[in-house]
Protein backbone atom coordinates (compact mmCIF):
# COMPACT_ATOMS: atom_id res chain seq x y z
CA UNK A 1 0.00 0.00 0.00
CA UNK A 2 2.85 2.34 -0.94
CA UNK A 3 0.59 5.08 -2.38
CA UNK A 4 -1.70 5.13 0.62
CA UNK A 5 -0.55 8.43 2.14
CA UNK A 6 -0.47 10.23 -1.20
CA UNK A 7 -4.03 9.06 -1.99
CA UNK A 8 -5.29 10.03 1.46
CA UNK A 9 -4.02 13.59 1.13
CA UNK A 10 -5.35 13.86 -2.41
CA UNK A 11 -8.81 12.74 -1.25
CA UNK A 12 -8.67 15.12 1.73
CA UNK A 13 -7.80 18.01 -0.59
CA UNK A 14 -10.66 17.20 -2.97
CA UNK A 15 -13.12 17.03 -0.07
CA UNK A 16 -11.92 20.38 1.22
CA UNK A 17 -12.55 21.91 -2.21
CA UNK A 18 -16.06 20.48 -2.25
CA UNK A 19 -16.63 21.92 1.21
CA UNK A 20 -15.46 25.36 0.11
CA UNK A 21 -17.72 25.33 -2.92
CA UNK A 22 -20.67 24.23 -0.80
CA UNK A 23 -20.12 27.08 1.63
CA UNK A 24 -20.00 29.60 -1.19
CA UNK A 25 -23.47 28.70 -2.54
CA UNK A 26 -26.18 30.84 -0.95
CA UNK A 27 -29.47 29.12 -0.11
CA UNK A 28 -32.59 30.42 -1.92
CA UNK A 29 -34.57 33.14 -0.15
CA UNK A 30 -37.86 31.37 -0.72
CA UNK A 31 -38.74 27.78 -0.26
CA UNK A 32 -38.60 25.66 -3.32
CA UNK A 33 -40.40 22.57 -4.37
CA UNK A 34 -37.09 21.06 -5.27
CA UNK A 35 -35.58 18.35 -3.08
CA UNK A 36 -33.72 19.93 -0.16
CA UNK A 37 -29.90 19.72 -0.36
CA UNK A 38 -28.37 16.72 1.39
CA UNK A 39 -25.53 17.16 3.87
CA UNK A 40 -22.03 16.47 2.54
CA UNK A 41 -20.94 13.06 3.81
CA UNK A 42 -17.65 11.13 3.64
CA UNK A 43 -18.04 8.15 1.33
CA UNK A 44 -17.85 4.83 3.08
CA UNK A 45 -15.52 3.34 0.49
CA UNK A 46 -13.19 4.74 -2.14
CA UNK A 47 -12.08 2.43 -4.90
CA UNK A 48 -8.33 2.47 -5.43
CA UNK A 49 -5.80 1.31 -7.99
CA UNK A 50 -5.44 -2.27 -9.04
CA UNK A 51 -1.79 -2.10 -7.91
CA UNK A 52 -1.24 -5.30 -5.86
CA UNK A 53 0.62 -3.29 -3.21
CA UNK A 54 -2.38 -1.05 -2.66
CA UNK A 55 -5.40 -2.04 -0.60
CA UNK A 56 -8.51 -2.61 -2.77
CA UNK A 57 -10.48 -0.01 -0.81
CA UNK A 58 -9.85 2.92 1.48
CA UNK A 59 -12.56 3.46 4.07
CA UNK A 60 -13.37 6.60 5.99
CA UNK A 61 -12.07 5.01 9.18
CA UNK A 62 -8.72 4.24 7.59
CA UNK A 63 -8.47 7.78 6.26
CA UNK A 64 -9.32 9.23 9.65
CA UNK A 65 -6.66 7.14 11.46
CA UNK A 66 -3.99 7.97 8.90
CA UNK A 67 -4.65 11.71 9.02
CA UNK A 68 -5.05 11.77 12.80
CA UNK A 69 -1.80 9.84 13.16
CA UNK A 70 0.05 12.33 10.95
CA UNK A 71 -1.33 15.29 12.87
CA UNK A 72 -0.45 13.70 16.23
CA UNK A 73 3.09 12.97 15.05
CA UNK A 74 3.53 16.56 13.88
CA UNK A 75 2.35 17.75 17.30
CA UNK A 76 4.90 15.50 18.97
CA UNK A 77 2.21 13.30 20.52
CA UNK A 78 4.01 10.13 19.47
CA UNK A 79 2.11 7.74 21.71
CA UNK A 80 -1.19 8.98 20.30
CA UNK A 81 0.27 8.81 16.79
CA UNK A 82 1.18 5.18 17.41
CA UNK A 83 -2.42 4.33 18.32
CA UNK A 84 -3.75 5.82 15.10
CA UNK A 85 -1.02 4.27 12.93
CA UNK A 86 -1.46 0.85 14.47
CA UNK A 87 -5.23 1.01 14.00
CA UNK A 88 -4.71 2.10 10.41
CA UNK A 89 -2.40 -0.88 9.81
CA UNK A 90 -5.00 -3.26 11.27
CA UNK A 91 -7.77 -1.86 9.09
CA UNK A 92 -5.85 -1.36 5.86
CA UNK A 93 -3.53 -4.39 6.16
CA UNK A 94 -0.74 -2.03 5.10
CA UNK A 95 2.80 -3.08 6.10
CA UNK A 96 4.11 0.49 5.84
CA UNK A 97 1.62 1.66 8.45
CA UNK A 98 2.73 -1.17 10.72
CA UNK A 99 6.37 -0.21 10.19
CA UNK A 100 5.59 3.40 11.03
CA UNK A 101 3.80 2.35 14.21
CA UNK A 102 6.77 0.17 15.17
CA UNK A 103 9.22 3.03 14.73
CA UNK A 104 7.00 5.42 16.68
CA UNK A 105 6.98 2.98 19.60
CA UNK A 106 10.75 2.49 19.38
CA UNK A 107 11.20 6.26 19.41
CA UNK A 108 9.26 6.45 22.66
CA UNK A 109 11.19 3.43 24.00
CA UNK A 110 7.98 1.45 24.45
CA UNK A 111 9.25 -2.04 23.63
CA UNK A 112 5.94 -3.76 24.36
CA UNK A 113 3.98 -1.69 21.85
CA UNK A 114 6.88 -1.83 19.40
CA UNK A 115 6.82 -5.63 19.55
CA UNK A 116 3.07 -5.66 18.98
CA UNK A 117 3.41 -3.48 15.88
CA UNK A 118 6.49 -5.35 14.63
CA UNK A 119 4.63 -8.66 14.82
CA UNK A 120 1.87 -7.15 12.71
CA UNK A 121 4.52 -5.82 10.30
CA UNK A 122 5.91 -9.33 9.88
CA UNK A 123 2.43 -10.73 9.41
CA UNK A 124 1.71 -8.20 6.66
CA UNK A 125 5.13 -8.45 4.99
CA UNK A 126 6.79 -11.74 6.02
CA UNK A 127 9.67 -11.21 3.57
CA UNK A 128 10.88 -7.95 5.13
CA UNK A 129 14.31 -8.59 6.67
CA UNK A 130 14.24 -5.50 8.90
CA UNK A 131 10.86 -6.46 10.33
CA UNK A 132 12.12 -9.95 11.18
CA UNK A 133 15.29 -8.65 12.81
CA UNK A 134 13.37 -6.09 14.88
CA UNK A 135 10.96 -8.76 16.07
CA UNK A 136 13.90 -10.88 17.19
CA UNK A 137 15.51 -8.01 19.10
CA UNK A 138 12.24 -7.00 20.77
CA UNK A 139 11.30 -10.58 21.65
CA UNK A 140 14.68 -11.09 23.30
CA UNK A 141 14.24 -7.88 25.26
CA UNK A 142 10.92 -9.24 26.53
CA UNK A 143 12.43 -12.69 27.09
CA UNK A 144 10.13 -14.28 24.51
CA UNK A 145 12.69 -16.84 23.34
CA UNK A 146 10.39 -19.65 22.23
CA UNK A 147 9.15 -18.16 18.92
CA UNK A 148 12.47 -16.46 18.09
CA UNK A 149 13.99 -19.48 16.35
CA UNK A 150 11.29 -19.45 13.66
CA UNK A 151 12.07 -15.85 12.86
CA UNK A 152 15.79 -16.67 12.74
CA UNK A 153 15.12 -19.46 10.27
CA UNK A 154 13.07 -17.04 8.20
CA UNK A 155 15.96 -14.53 8.21
CA UNK A 156 18.26 -17.24 6.85
CA UNK A 157 15.76 -18.13 4.15
CA UNK A 158 15.13 -14.51 3.11
CA UNK A 159 18.89 -13.87 3.03
CA UNK A 160 19.43 -16.88 0.78
CA UNK A 161 16.93 -15.45 -1.70
CA UNK A 162 19.00 -12.24 -1.72
CA UNK A 163 22.25 -14.20 -2.09
CA UNK A 164 23.40 -13.08 1.37
CA UNK A 165 24.81 -14.99 4.34
CA UNK A 166 21.72 -15.39 6.50
CA UNK A 167 23.66 -16.59 9.52
CA UNK A 168 25.61 -13.34 9.66
CA UNK A 169 22.34 -11.40 9.40
CA UNK A 170 21.04 -13.47 12.31
CA UNK A 171 24.23 -12.77 14.25
CA UNK A 172 23.68 -9.03 13.73
CA UNK A 173 20.25 -9.36 15.32
CA UNK A 174 21.02 -11.65 18.27
CA UNK A 175 24.25 -9.85 19.13
CA UNK A 176 22.12 -6.94 20.35
CA UNK A 177 21.08 -9.23 23.19
CA UNK A 178 23.09 -8.19 26.24
CA UNK A 179 22.96 -11.65 27.79
CA UNK A 180 25.65 -13.31 25.75
CA UNK A 181 24.73 -16.84 26.85
CA UNK A 182 21.22 -16.32 25.38
CA UNK A 183 22.61 -15.05 22.07
CA UNK A 184 25.07 -17.93 21.76
CA UNK A 185 22.45 -20.52 22.65
CA UNK A 186 20.11 -19.16 19.98
CA UNK A 187 22.92 -19.35 17.42
CA UNK A 188 23.59 -22.96 18.42
CA UNK A 189 19.92 -23.89 18.04
CA UNK A 190 19.81 -22.25 14.63
CA UNK A 191 22.98 -24.04 13.47
CA UNK A 192 21.41 -27.35 14.51
CA UNK A 193 18.52 -26.59 12.15
CA UNK A 194 20.98 -26.45 9.20
CA UNK A 195 23.47 -29.28 9.88
CA UNK A 196 24.86 -29.37 6.35
CA UNK A 197 25.57 -25.62 6.04
CA UNK A 198 29.12 -24.62 7.13
CA UNK A 199 28.17 -20.97 7.43
CA UNK A 200 26.26 -21.62 10.62
CA UNK A 201 29.27 -22.87 12.54
CA UNK A 202 31.32 -20.12 10.88
CA UNK A 203 28.96 -17.56 12.46
CA UNK A 204 29.24 -19.34 15.81
CA UNK A 205 33.04 -19.15 15.67
CA UNK A 206 32.92 -15.45 14.84
CA UNK A 207 30.42 -14.80 17.65
CA UNK A 208 32.76 -16.41 20.18
CA UNK A 209 35.76 -14.53 18.75
CA UNK A 210 33.91 -11.20 19.02
CA UNK A 211 33.21 -12.07 22.67
CA UNK A 212 36.97 -12.80 23.06
CA UNK A 213 36.21 -16.38 24.05
CA UNK A 214 39.06 -17.67 21.95
CA UNK A 215 39.09 -21.24 23.28
CA UNK A 216 35.41 -21.62 22.46
CA UNK A 217 35.93 -19.95 19.07
CA UNK A 218 38.80 -22.32 18.28
CA UNK A 219 36.67 -25.37 19.14
CA UNK A 220 33.93 -24.19 16.76
CA UNK A 221 36.39 -23.36 13.96
CA UNK A 222 38.29 -26.66 14.29
CA UNK A 223 34.98 -28.52 14.18
CA UNK A 224 34.07 -26.45 11.12
CA UNK A 225 37.17 -27.40 9.11
CA UNK A 226 36.85 -31.02 10.28
CA UNK A 227 33.23 -31.32 9.18
CA UNK A 228 33.70 -29.23 6.01
CA UNK A 229 37.32 -29.65 4.89
CA UNK A 230 36.51 -28.37 1.39
CA UNK A 231 35.14 -25.02 2.59
CA UNK A 232 38.05 -22.58 2.46
CA UNK A 233 36.59 -19.88 4.71
CA UNK A 234 36.76 -22.23 7.67
CA UNK A 235 40.56 -22.12 7.59
CA UNK A 236 40.46 -18.35 7.24
CA UNK A 237 38.34 -17.85 10.35
CA UNK A 238 40.49 -20.34 12.29
CA UNK A 239 43.62 -18.36 11.42
CA UNK A 240 41.94 -15.12 12.48
CA UNK A 241 41.01 -16.64 15.82
CA UNK A 242 44.63 -17.64 16.38
CA UNK A 243 45.77 -14.12 15.48
CA UNK A 244 43.20 -12.55 17.80
CA UNK A 245 44.53 -14.83 20.54
CA UNK A 246 48.10 -13.71 19.66
CA UNK A 247 49.12 -17.18 18.47
CA UNK A 248 50.85 -16.28 15.22
CA UNK A 249 52.58 -19.62 14.85
CA UNK A 250 49.30 -21.53 14.71
CA UNK A 251 47.84 -18.90 12.41
CA UNK A 252 50.76 -19.25 10.04
CA UNK A 253 50.61 -23.05 10.04
CA UNK A 254 46.87 -22.95 9.40
CA UNK A 255 47.21 -20.56 6.47
CA UNK A 256 50.15 -22.43 4.97
CA UNK A 257 48.12 -25.65 5.05
CA UNK A 258 45.06 -23.87 3.65
CA UNK A 259 46.99 -22.34 0.73
CA UNK A 260 48.36 -25.79 -0.10
CA UNK A 261 44.80 -27.16 -0.11
CA UNK A 262 43.29 -24.22 -2.01
CA UNK A 263 46.03 -22.81 -4.29
CA UNK A 264 43.54 -20.65 -6.21
CA UNK A 265 41.71 -19.04 -3.26
CA UNK A 266 42.60 -15.29 -3.22
CA UNK A 267 41.50 -14.57 0.36
CA UNK A 268 43.70 -17.31 1.79
CA UNK A 269 46.73 -16.38 -0.32
CA UNK A 270 46.40 -12.71 0.63
CA UNK A 271 46.03 -13.47 4.34
CA UNK A 272 49.03 -15.81 4.29
CA UNK A 273 51.21 -13.37 2.36
CA UNK A 274 50.44 -10.50 4.72
CA UNK A 275 51.24 -12.67 7.72
CA UNK A 276 54.58 -13.52 6.11
CA UNK A 277 55.30 -9.80 5.92
CA UNK A 278 54.88 -9.60 9.70
CA UNK A 279 57.42 -12.43 9.97
CA UNK A 280 59.79 -10.39 7.75
CA UNK A 281 59.87 -13.26 5.27
CA UNK A 282 59.65 -10.88 2.35
CA UNK A 283 60.85 -13.15 -0.51
CA UNK A 284 58.25 -15.78 0.39
CA UNK A 285 55.57 -13.10 0.79
CA UNK A 286 56.52 -11.72 -2.63
CA UNK A 287 56.06 -15.19 -4.16
CA UNK A 288 52.62 -15.48 -2.59
CA UNK A 289 51.57 -12.10 -3.94
CA UNK A 290 52.77 -13.12 -7.40
CA UNK A 291 50.51 -16.14 -7.05
CA UNK A 292 47.69 -13.87 -5.91
CA UNK A 293 48.18 -11.70 -8.99
CA UNK A 294 47.44 -14.73 -11.17
CA UNK A 295 44.27 -15.81 -9.38
CA UNK A 296 42.73 -12.66 -7.91
CA UNK A 297 39.37 -11.60 -9.23
CA UNK A 298 39.68 -7.94 -8.23
CA UNK A 299 42.70 -6.67 -10.12
CA UNK A 300 45.06 -4.35 -8.29
CA UNK A 301 45.26 -5.80 -4.78
CA UNK A 302 48.27 -7.97 -5.59
CA UNK A 303 50.01 -5.17 -7.53
CA UNK A 304 49.77 -2.89 -4.51
CA UNK A 305 51.31 -5.41 -2.14
CA UNK A 306 53.92 -6.50 -4.67
CA UNK A 307 55.04 -2.90 -5.02
CA UNK A 308 55.35 -2.43 -1.25
CA UNK A 309 57.23 -5.69 -0.70
CA UNK A 310 59.55 -5.04 -3.64
CA UNK A 311 60.38 -1.62 -2.20
CA UNK A 312 61.04 -3.14 1.22
CA UNK A 313 63.42 -5.63 -0.40
CA UNK A 314 65.20 -2.81 -2.25
CA UNK A 315 63.94 -3.92 -5.67
CA UNK A 316 62.96 -0.48 -6.90
CA UNK A 317 62.69 -1.37 -10.59
CA UNK A 318 60.30 -4.23 -9.81
CA UNK A 319 58.36 -1.96 -7.46
CA UNK A 320 58.04 0.65 -10.19
CA UNK A 321 56.54 -1.96 -12.55
CA UNK A 322 53.91 -2.93 -9.97
CA UNK A 323 52.94 0.64 -9.13
CA UNK A 324 52.73 1.53 -12.82
CA UNK A 325 50.41 -1.47 -13.15
CA UNK A 326 48.22 0.05 -10.45
CA UNK A 327 48.13 3.35 -12.32
CA UNK A 328 47.11 1.61 -15.56
CA UNK A 329 44.32 -0.23 -13.73
CA UNK A 330 43.04 2.99 -12.21
CA UNK A 331 43.37 1.51 -8.69
CA UNK A 332 44.92 3.23 -5.65
CA UNK A 333 46.30 5.90 -7.92
CA UNK A 334 47.20 8.36 -5.15
CA UNK A 335 49.19 5.70 -3.32
CA UNK A 336 50.85 4.48 -6.52
CA UNK A 337 51.80 8.04 -7.52
CA UNK A 338 53.30 8.68 -4.09
CA UNK A 339 55.51 5.59 -4.22
CA UNK A 340 56.51 6.26 -7.81
CA UNK A 341 57.60 9.68 -6.59
CA UNK A 342 59.61 8.08 -3.80
CA UNK A 343 61.32 5.77 -6.29
CA UNK A 344 62.26 8.69 -8.54
CA UNK A 345 63.42 10.74 -5.55
CA UNK A 346 65.66 7.88 -4.38
CA UNK A 347 67.17 7.84 -7.88
CA UNK A 348 67.80 11.61 -7.61
CA UNK A 349 65.33 12.31 -10.41
CA UNK A 350 63.89 15.38 -8.69
CA UNK A 351 61.80 16.74 -11.54
CA UNK A 352 60.18 13.37 -12.21
CA UNK A 353 59.58 12.85 -8.48
CA UNK A 354 57.89 16.25 -8.20
CA UNK A 355 55.56 15.41 -11.08
CA UNK A 356 54.52 12.15 -9.44
CA UNK A 357 54.03 13.79 -6.03
CA UNK A 358 51.86 16.47 -7.58
CA UNK A 359 49.55 13.73 -8.91
CA UNK A 360 48.72 12.69 -5.33
CA UNK A 361 45.36 14.39 -4.87
CA UNK A 362 44.13 12.66 -1.71
CA UNK A 363 44.56 9.69 0.60
CA UNK A 364 46.93 9.04 3.46
CA UNK A 365 50.04 10.29 1.63
CA UNK A 366 48.72 13.59 0.27
CA UNK A 367 50.26 15.79 2.99
CA UNK A 368 53.62 14.04 2.85
CA UNK A 369 53.64 14.26 -0.94
CA UNK A 370 53.07 18.02 -0.75
CA UNK A 371 55.84 18.40 1.82
CA UNK A 372 58.20 16.44 -0.45
CA UNK A 373 57.32 18.65 -3.43
CA UNK A 374 58.35 21.71 -1.44
CA UNK A 375 61.47 20.03 -0.08
CA UNK A 376 62.63 18.94 -3.53
CA UNK A 377 61.99 22.36 -5.04
CA UNK A 378 63.97 23.95 -2.22
CA UNK A 379 66.80 21.43 -2.59
CA UNK A 380 67.00 22.39 -6.25
CA UNK A 381 67.29 26.03 -5.21
CA UNK A 382 63.79 26.90 -6.39
CA UNK A 383 62.62 28.55 -3.17
CA UNK A 384 60.50 31.14 -4.96
CA UNK A 385 58.93 28.46 -7.15
CA UNK A 386 58.11 26.42 -4.05
CA UNK A 387 56.48 29.45 -2.43
CA UNK A 388 54.53 30.20 -5.61
CA UNK A 389 53.29 26.59 -5.69
CA UNK A 390 52.19 26.78 -2.06
CA UNK A 391 50.36 30.02 -2.74
CA UNK A 392 48.54 28.41 -5.67
CA UNK A 393 47.60 25.48 -3.44
CA UNK A 394 46.22 27.87 -0.82
CA UNK A 395 44.01 29.48 -3.47
CA UNK A 396 42.86 26.16 -4.92
CA UNK A 397 42.24 24.50 -1.54
CA UNK A 398 40.75 27.14 0.71
CA UNK A 399 39.93 24.58 3.43
CA UNK A 400 43.65 23.70 3.72
CA UNK A 401 45.04 27.23 3.93
CA UNK A 402 46.53 26.75 7.40
CA UNK A 403 48.35 23.57 6.45
CA UNK A 404 49.99 25.26 3.43
CA UNK A 405 51.07 28.19 5.59
CA UNK A 406 52.71 25.76 8.02
CA UNK A 407 54.50 23.94 5.19
CA UNK A 408 55.82 27.26 3.90
CA UNK A 409 56.94 28.23 7.39
CA UNK A 410 58.95 25.01 7.62
CA UNK A 411 60.42 25.72 4.17
CA UNK A 412 61.57 29.16 5.23
CA UNK A 413 62.83 27.84 8.54
CA UNK A 414 65.19 25.51 6.65
CA UNK A 415 66.07 27.73 3.70
CA UNK A 416 65.21 31.28 4.72
CA UNK A 417 65.73 33.65 7.63
CA UNK A 418 64.04 34.09 10.97
CA UNK A 419 62.66 37.41 9.76
CA UNK A 420 61.04 35.69 6.76
CA UNK A 421 59.47 33.03 8.96
CA UNK A 422 58.01 35.57 11.38
CA UNK A 423 56.81 37.74 8.49
CA UNK A 424 54.97 34.74 7.03
CA UNK A 425 53.34 33.97 10.38
CA UNK A 426 52.31 37.63 10.68
CA UNK A 427 50.73 37.50 7.21
CA UNK A 428 48.91 34.25 7.97
CA UNK A 429 47.60 35.50 11.31
CA UNK A 430 46.60 38.78 9.71
CA UNK A 431 44.20 36.73 7.61
CA UNK A 432 43.30 34.24 10.36
CA UNK A 433 43.91 36.07 13.68
CA UNK A 434 42.13 33.50 15.89
CA UNK A 435 43.58 30.33 14.37
CA UNK A 436 45.07 28.24 17.19
CA UNK A 437 47.30 26.17 14.90
CA UNK A 438 49.05 29.26 13.54
CA UNK A 439 49.29 30.92 16.96
CA UNK A 440 50.74 27.77 18.50
CA UNK A 441 53.24 27.30 15.67
CA UNK A 442 54.41 30.93 15.82
CA UNK A 443 54.74 30.71 19.58
CA UNK A 444 56.94 27.62 19.37
CA UNK A 445 59.12 29.20 16.71
CA UNK A 446 59.43 32.37 18.78
CA UNK A 447 60.61 30.25 21.73
CA UNK A 448 63.40 28.85 19.55
CA UNK A 449 64.52 32.47 19.03
CA UNK A 450 64.36 33.13 22.79
CA UNK A 451 61.43 35.51 22.20
CA UNK A 452 59.54 34.51 25.32
CA UNK A 453 57.35 37.60 25.02
CA UNK A 454 55.92 36.43 21.67
CA UNK A 455 55.54 32.85 22.87
CA UNK A 456 53.69 33.97 25.99
CA UNK A 457 51.39 36.28 24.04
CA UNK A 458 50.50 33.61 21.47
CA UNK A 459 50.06 30.74 23.93
CA UNK A 460 47.88 32.83 26.23
CA UNK A 461 45.67 33.65 23.26
CA UNK A 462 45.46 29.95 22.34
CA UNK A 463 44.53 29.11 25.94
CA UNK A 464 41.93 31.87 25.98
CA UNK A 465 40.40 30.37 22.85
CA UNK A 466 40.67 26.83 24.21
CA UNK A 467 41.30 26.50 27.96
CA UNK A 468 41.85 22.73 27.51
CA UNK A 469 44.67 23.13 24.99
CA UNK A 470 47.17 20.98 26.92
CA UNK A 471 50.00 21.47 24.41
CA UNK A 472 49.82 25.26 24.67
CA UNK A 473 49.76 25.07 28.47
CA UNK A 474 52.75 22.75 28.37
CA UNK A 475 54.73 24.88 25.91
CA UNK A 476 54.15 28.00 27.98
CA UNK A 477 55.02 26.31 31.25
CA UNK A 478 58.15 24.61 29.94
CA UNK A 479 59.47 27.78 28.28
CA UNK A 480 58.90 29.88 31.38
CA UNK A 481 60.78 27.27 33.43
CA UNK A 482 63.59 26.94 30.92
CA UNK A 483 64.16 30.55 29.86
CA UNK A 484 62.95 32.65 32.81
CA UNK A 485 62.95 32.65 36.60
CA UNK A 486 59.13 32.46 36.75
CA UNK A 487 59.25 28.84 37.91
CA UNK A 488 56.21 28.79 40.18
CA UNK A 489 54.05 30.25 37.43
CA UNK A 490 55.49 27.68 35.03
CA UNK A 491 54.55 24.87 37.43
CA UNK A 492 50.92 25.98 37.45
CA UNK A 493 50.67 25.85 33.66
CA UNK A 494 52.32 22.42 33.45
CA UNK A 495 50.10 21.07 36.22
CA UNK A 496 47.05 22.12 34.19
CA UNK A 497 48.49 20.46 31.10
CA UNK A 498 49.26 17.25 32.99
CA UNK A 499 45.72 17.10 34.38
CA UNK A 500 44.45 17.11 30.80
CA UNK A 501 47.03 14.61 29.44
CA UNK A 502 48.38 12.58 32.38
CA UNK A 503 50.13 10.00 30.15
CA UNK A 504 51.87 12.45 27.83
CA UNK A 505 55.64 11.89 27.82
CA UNK A 506 56.47 15.49 26.76
CA UNK A 507 54.29 16.92 29.56
CA UNK A 508 55.79 14.52 32.13
CA UNK A 509 59.21 15.71 30.92
CA UNK A 510 58.14 19.35 31.38
CA UNK A 511 56.91 18.61 34.89
CA UNK A 512 60.24 17.01 35.74
CA UNK A 513 62.14 19.98 34.32
CA UNK A 514 60.02 22.54 36.19
CA UNK A 515 60.52 20.65 39.46
CA UNK A 516 64.26 20.51 38.79
CA UNK A 517 64.35 24.27 38.29
CA UNK A 518 62.45 24.61 41.58
CA UNK A 519 65.11 22.52 43.32
CA UNK A 520 62.79 19.54 43.95
CA UNK A 521 65.25 17.05 42.52
CA UNK A 522 63.86 13.67 43.60
CA UNK A 523 60.37 14.56 42.38
CA UNK A 524 61.94 15.74 39.13
CA UNK A 525 63.73 12.40 38.68
CA UNK A 526 60.48 10.49 39.24
CA UNK A 527 58.67 12.42 36.51
CA UNK A 528 61.61 12.31 34.10
CA UNK A 529 61.97 8.54 34.57
CA UNK A 530 58.27 8.15 33.68
CA UNK A 531 58.72 10.32 30.61
CA UNK A 532 61.84 8.46 29.45
CA UNK A 533 60.14 5.08 29.91
CA UNK A 534 57.32 6.22 27.65
CA UNK A 535 59.47 8.05 25.09
CA UNK A 536 63.25 7.55 25.17
CA UNK A 537 64.06 10.53 22.96
CA UNK A 538 67.18 12.76 23.10
CA UNK A 539 65.60 15.79 24.80
CA UNK A 540 64.10 13.76 27.65
CA UNK A 541 67.38 11.84 27.97
CA UNK A 542 69.26 15.13 28.21
CA UNK A 543 66.98 16.38 31.00
CA UNK A 544 67.01 13.13 32.97
CA UNK A 545 70.76 12.79 32.61
CA UNK A 546 71.37 16.34 33.80
CA UNK A 547 69.29 15.93 36.95
CA UNK A 548 70.94 12.58 37.71
CA UNK A 549 74.38 14.11 37.17
CA UNK A 550 73.64 17.09 39.44
CA UNK A 551 72.27 14.82 42.18
CA UNK A 552 75.36 12.60 42.09
CA UNK A 553 74.23 9.59 40.05
CA UNK A 554 76.72 10.29 37.27
CA UNK A 555 77.13 6.68 36.19
CA UNK A 556 73.43 6.35 35.39
CA UNK A 557 73.44 9.75 33.67
CA UNK A 558 76.30 8.73 31.36
CA UNK A 559 74.63 5.39 30.65
CA UNK A 560 71.44 7.15 29.48
CA UNK A 561 73.36 9.61 27.33
CA UNK A 562 75.45 6.89 25.70
CA UNK A 563 72.29 4.89 24.89
CA UNK A 564 70.95 7.87 22.97
CA UNK A 565 74.25 8.70 21.27
CA UNK A 566 74.46 5.14 19.92
CA UNK A 567 71.17 5.71 18.15
CA UNK A 568 71.70 9.36 17.20
CA UNK A 569 75.39 10.29 17.48
CA UNK A 570 74.74 13.94 16.57
CA UNK A 571 71.99 14.50 19.14
CA UNK A 572 72.18 18.23 19.87
CA UNK A 573 70.29 18.02 23.17
CA UNK A 574 72.61 15.42 24.69
CA UNK A 575 75.82 16.90 23.28
CA UNK A 576 74.90 20.39 24.50
CA UNK A 577 74.22 19.26 28.08
CA UNK A 578 77.39 17.18 28.17
CA UNK A 579 79.40 20.17 26.95
CA UNK A 580 77.71 22.50 29.45
CA UNK A 581 78.48 20.10 32.31
CA UNK A 582 82.04 19.71 30.92
CA UNK A 583 81.84 15.96 30.49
Amino acid sequence: MRLLFQRVFLIATVWSLFACQSAAVKPPLESSAAEPPRALTVPEKVELSSDPQVSPELTAEIIFNLLAGEVAAQRGALSEAYDYQFQSALLSRDAQSAERATRLALHTEDDLRALKAAKLWVELDPEDMTARQLVVVLMLRKDEQAPVIEHLKAIVRISEEKDENGFLNVMAAVNRELRREVAVELMRRLVAEFPGDPRGRYALAITAMVDKKYDEAEVEAVRLVTEHPDWSRGYLVLSRIYLADENKEKARATLADAVARFPAEPLLISAYARLLIEYKELPLAYEQFLLLEKVEKEAGNASYWLGLVALEMGKKDEARVHFMQLMSLGKRQDTAAYYLGRIEEDKSNSESAIKWYQRVEGGEYSEEAEARVVRLMAANGDIVEAQDWLQRMRIQNSSEVVRYYLIEAELLREHGTAEQVMALFDTALGALPENNQLLYARGLYAASLNRVDILERDMLKVIANDPKHADALNALGYTLADQTERHQEALEYVQRALALKPDSAPILDSMGWVLYRLGRHQEAIDYLNQAYAKLPDPEIAAHLGEVLWVTGDRQQAEKIWQEILKQTPDSKHVLDVMQRLKI
